[in-house]
């Protein structure tokens, strides 16, 4: 059966049937019933190859995970906490939008040249980028693609400055300052003054950023800065691990402690557990994100939440936009964040939190 066919079953002209199957938002809820219950009932396929050729939408978004970090983990996508959230979270978006998701991970930065592939042989209406990190490679991607892409975090003011004249780009964060800023109020209103941070990978925009705004918010209070309590976490278990022992070798732990990320957080409460060193009666502990097992774990985290789901949606919502839109576009979104109070964290008295 051809398209044609379905118009004359449906009572509309072919080019209603083009729009309902590409999905175009200018047709009427009625029609586009009417034309989608024929579909069903005839069991039409559109030729996808044919629909190429003619320079027609595939209905397609590439989903580009970045994860050169930790490569010897079997789970470093979809057992990571980081990850796993978005995808479901973008996979079930783009089914209700009536989107195909293609996942595609990449493993080095130099594996980069995939996503331009990907457009290349019009496999994708546009892409979402999660997990970058700065490289030649990514500048590259930002300077040369002109194709609708939403990419995940990443300096706005950097992109802006590389992209190509005709781009079409949106950029989605989470607002790490506003989340960084309550861990740290949060910790000073329980009468903590020796806070330490556990450190995300500087090459990302978020871990830069969750570092920057935990130094400006320790000055804010009046705090001094402790490099001994100032942790190198680069997002994973396996780093923290060592990190927190020497921390304890040292025998100066601070009181209150801030991971990048929930993993990282995670990781130190099982290092000082071992280490007989109780959580939150002797150090509080804050992580970031919300990763489901954050409320499972015991002591069940304190932690910031990210709204995965929010996020996925405005990055369909806007790349949806930047494929619709005939001019180059440049669009930014951060999304809020909240601070989740568990029981990981506990107030002191004066004394135990003095420097």
């Amino acid at each position: 059966m051809k398209s044609e066919e379905i118009a004359k079953i449906a009572g509309v002209s072919r080019s209603t049937v083009s729009r309902v199957i590409n999905n175009y938002p200018n047709v009427p809820e009625k029609t586009r019933e009417r034309v989608m219950k024929i579909i069903r009932e005839y069991n039409y396929e559109p030729n996808m190859s044919a629909r190429v050729l003619a320079g027609k939408r595939t209905n397609t978004i590439g989903l580009f995970l970045f994860s050169i970090y930790d490569i010897k983990s079997p789970n470093r996508v979809y057992g990571n906490g980081f990850f796993s959230p978005f995808v479901d979270a973008f996979v079930d978006v783009g089914n209700s939008m009536g989107f195909y998701m293609l996942v595609h991970t990449i493993y080095k930065p130099e594996e980069s040249w995939r996503i331009r592939q990907t457009f290349s042989q019009k496999r994708i209406d546009g892409g979402i980028i999660i997990g970058t990190e700065k490289s030649r490679e990514m500048e590259s991607i930002l300077r040369n693609l002109t194709h609708p892409l939403v990419i995940m975090d990443y300096n706005p003011s950097e992109i802006q400055k590389i992209i190509n004249p005709k781009a079409k780009i949106g950029v989605i964060n989470s607002d790490d300052e506003k989340g960084i800023y309550k861990a740290v109020d949060y910790l000073v209103s329980l009468g903590h003054r020796r806070i330490g941070m556990i450190l995300g990978r500087q090459t990302t925009y978020s871990g830069h950023r969750r570092r920057e705004s935990f130094v400006k918010r320790m000055k804010f209070h009046g705090l001094p800065l402790d490099v001994r309590y100032i942790i190198k976490g680069d997002f994973t278990w396996e780093t923290v691990v060592p990190a927190i022992e020497n921390l304890i070798d040292s025998g100066q732990i601070p009181t209150g402690i801030i991971a990048s990320n929930d993993s990282m957080a995670m990781a130190a409460i099982d290092t000082f557990k071992r280490h007989g060193i109780r959580v939150p009666e002797d150090v509080s502990v804050i992580g970031y994100d919300d990763f489901p097992t954050s409320a499972i774990v015991k002591p069940a985290l304190t932690t910031v939440r990210i709204p995965f789901f929010e996020m996925a949606k405005k990055s369909m919502d806007m790349l949806s936009e930047l494929i619709e839109s005939d001019e180059p576009k440049f669009m930014v979104y951060n999304a809020d964040t909240e601070l989740v109070v568990r029981e990981s964290c506990a107030k002191i008295n004066n004394e135990e939190g003095n420097i």
